[in-house]
């Protein structure tokens, strides 16, 4: 099983600096995962993990850089805005086929399908795990387009709170509920000009703990 060592987007800086990340050249940190903003055109547009092999593979039509040393982070602090970027919870993969996408996913990465989802309405949530992260595979009607994109990402931070004071309810919306019991989750508003679509949770709950 691999680790996500980076994505990369494209778009500008200025919009994740306003969120609060900190970039050295065109790098910054999500939790352990390195992030690079280079490109013209906004999105999700590839990722590397590490494998027992330097490669670069299609997994169903997503560029994915494999790599058999993890290159390290940059040194930049490992915070967003005045909290934690705990750790990448999860990243959002939109597919027309769920099947085939997990099937790409445990051939290249190694990552076995761990959970299937029924949604409802024809939409269905694939989970597989690395190292590091969730991968959830997301298919449905709504899906256009032949093959599988990364779509979006779930950051967890120390204080979700402290985050929401700070950008406001014209950038985020009010902290709620998660469907995972115990967390809260907010959603970056488009208007914030990411160009990916972003939200934060609380982190996950060890035994014993509780959530206010």
């Amino acid at each position: 099983m691999g680790r996500l060592v980076s994505l990369r987007t494209g778009g500008s800086h200025e919009p994740w600096q306003e969120l609060g990340l900190t970039f050295r050249n065109a790098t910054s940190r999500l939790g352990d995962v390195a992030f690079v903003v280079d490109g013209d055109t906004p999105g999700l547009l590839d990722w590397t993990i590490t494998a027992d092999r330097d490669d670069t593979v299609s997994v169903d039509g997503i560029a994915t850089h494999l790599v058999s040393v993890d290159p390290g982070l940059p040194d930049v602090p490992d915070s967003i805005g005045p909290t934690i970027g705990v750790r990448l919870d999860h990243v959002v993969i939109n597919t027309d086929d769920g099947e085939r996408t997990s099937a790409s996913i445990e051939e290249h990465l190694g990552a076995d399908l761990r959970r299937v989802r029924d949604v409802g309405r024809g939409v269905f949530q694939r989970f597989h795990v690395l190292d590091n992260t969730v991968l959830e595979i997301v298919s449905g009607p709504h899906v256009e387009g032949a093959g599988a994109r990364l779509w979006g990402m779930v950051l967890s931070v120390a204080d979700i709170d402290a985050l929401f004071d700070r950008l406001g309810p014209d950038a985020m919306t009010p902290p709620k509920q998660a469907v995972q019991k115990g967390r809260l989750i907010s959603t970056v508003r488009a208007n914030v000009g990411l160009g990916v679509p972003f939200a934060v949770m609380t982190p996950h709950l060890r035994a014993g703990d509780e959530q206010d």
